[in-house]
């Protein structure tokens, strides 16, 4: 509205006040203009609609994920990050990564073991990191694992070997040799002496390689890296040491379990030992537990494999920079591993943390000790073409299952056959690519 004609309305407004107050009829009254009144204007609302924040997407096993989950919301506050921790199971994550990777499925972010290192590697579906500064904090056997054809390709965060676990209010400690071990679980009187994954109708190469590498056996030969051209599941070291096991298995010493099973009876008290590794004390501590060595063969020490687990970045991710500075700047912080550790104790693959631990845990000292006496597991992609027919010859032994398959055909009659079987089945597989 024009200002002049809004300063006369206000005028004839005061002048028609005026003359009331003097007495003036209501027929002398002068009648205010109507007044325009000024249209309102209506404002669009200004845009607050803001891009969602990046999202990461990490696989991780059960203990590994449940660790893990309530930490990161201190990262996604500073970084303005969505992190989705998905549980995973354990064995099926680097199947699935190898496929939905490719088809554009597949995490930012995965945690597996070292093992499988060649083969995603060679297949491209894994991205190399750069560690910077923290390199120097993480054990040789770390970097070891998760190095192939001159990168690295993941953050070695833990590193675990089996020992074994005793029921401290039925025996005071291991012994040191296997006829020891007999002797304690005859003198305690529990239904079952050690619970060894293994048996049961579950084949575990992994939890049974002292039994087969401790004197003198090996599934490739090692010389600063794996050959996979000498393989020595079946040379005179390894037969014998099947046909040990075996003896084990006959006289009652290793009962016939799979992995829950042999938990089970531990937790009840129903065996004496149990080997596996530091990822199991929680399931353990259902008894008063201690933890030592695995028992000699022969004078020679109890040598199981040694793992590394770590977390990789998928070569299909369309954030790598983000992920790597998640790695770095997360999870691979000394406050960030300390909690994991706190909720999932394997041994740290960082000297840090490790120093810290060692001091205040005398039970992954003794993890230590044995992870020492071991080997590197194989990170080669041949490495593959092991686990099923090694799996399986050791299951046969375990579970005394000697004779002729009827699915096969083939004949096994003893522990020496299982195993040399299972060499051939490796060369084979090996040979066909």
């Amino acid at each position: 509205m024009n200002n002049s004609r809004l300063r006369f309305g206000a005028i004839l407004l005061i002048l028609s006040m005026v003359l009331v107050a003097c007495g003036g009829s209501s027929e002398d009254t002068v009648e205010e203009p109507a007044v325009e009144e000024a249209p309102s204007e209506t404002l669009a609302a200004p845009a607050t609609t803001s891009p969602p924040p990046e999202k990461l997407v990490v696989w991780a096993e059960e203990k590994v994920a449940v660790a893990l989950d309530p930490l990161v919301g201190a990262y996604e506050q500073a970084a303005g990050v969505d992190v989705e921790v998905v549980i995973y199971d354990f064995g099926s994550i680097k199947d699935d990564v190898l496929t939905a990777g490719p088809a554009g499925e597949g995490p930012d972010l995965f945690i597996s073991p070292h093992d499988i290192v060649g083969e995603v590697a060679t297949n491209g579906v894994v991205a190399p990191i750069d560690l910077g500064s923290i390199q120097s904090d993480i054990f040789d056997v770390g970097i070891a694992g998760f190095s192939y054809g001159g990168e690295v390709y993941g953050f070695p965060y833990a590193t675990e070997a089996i020992a074994m676990y005793y029921n401290s209010d039925l025996v005071d400690g291991v012994p040191s040799t296997w006829e020891e071990v007999k002797a304690a679980c005859d003198a305690a009187g529990t239904e079952l002496c050690v619970g060894a994954p293994g048996g049961g109708g579950g084949g575990d190469a992994y939890h049974n390689m002292p039994f087969i590498q401790s004197d003198g056996g090996y599934i490739f030969k090692f010389d600063g890296g794996f050959d996979p051209s000498d393989i020595g599941l079946d040379n005179s070291a390894a037969l014998s040491s099947a046909e040990y096991l075996d003896t084990l298995v006959k006289n009652g010493t290793i009962a016939a379990t799979d992995y829950g099973a042999s938990m089970t009876a531990f937790q009840e008290g129903r065996s004496l030992f149990w080997m596996t590794g530091p990822w199991a004390r929680g399931d353990a501590s259902a008894v008063n537990y201690g933890v030592g060595l695995i028992p000699s063969f022969d004078g020679s020490a109890a040598t199981p494999f040694v793992g590394v687990r770590g977390m990789f970045i998928s070569a299909f991710s369309e954030k790598k920079v983000l992920a790597q500075s998640f790695i770095l700047d997360f999870f691979a912080t000394v406050d960030v591993q300390a909690a994991m550790y706190a909720q999932d104790p394997r041994l740290p693959a960082t000297k840090s943390l490790f120093a810290i631990v060692e001091t205040e845990d005398p039970i992954a000292a003794q993890f230590a000790a044995s992870a020492a006496n071991g080997i590197p597991m194989p990170n080669i992609p041949e490495m593959g073409s092991v686990w099923g027919p090694v799996g399986d010859a050791l299951l046969i032994i375990r579970d005394q299952n000697y004779g002729t398959n009827e699915d096969t055909g083939v004949t096994v009659d003893s522990a020496s056959d299982a195993m040399k079987l299972a060499a051939q089945q490796v060369r084979d597989a090996i040979a066909g690519g």
